[in-house]
């Protein structure tokens, strides 16, 4: 059974804010930031976010630590298919020379 995951942010009314209104507010907006993100609209269309420096962090490492476990998958998927069919490997002499 595999989890179902939205690929959009839930975003509510209020987190929205024309590039005009933050422009003059800034400083109330990155208040708010804290708290949920801001998506900045500009003709309509969100192009900017607006979130505390937290919860870039967070998604930052949690990105870096799905990285890291995609590669070791990867790595393990490699290393079951050259023990499988160990004509798939190469020698190191040859990696060296040609490396």
């Amino acid at each position: 059974m595999s989890a179902v995951i939205d690929t959009k942010p839930k975003i509510t009314k209020d987190q929205i804010v024309k590039s005009s209104v933050v422009s003059k507010r800034l400083g109330q907006y990155r208040r708010k930031a804290k708290e949920n993100p801001i998506y900045i609209s500009d003709n309509g269309n969100i192009d900017t976010v607006i979130l505390s420096y937290d919860q870039f962090e967070r998604m930052y490492e949690r990105l870096a630590e799905l990285e890291e476990k995609e590669e070791e998958r990867i790595i393990g998927d490699r290393i079951n298919q050259v023990e499988k069919n160990p004509e798939l490997s190469a020698k190191w002499k040859d990696i060296r020379r040609n490396g």
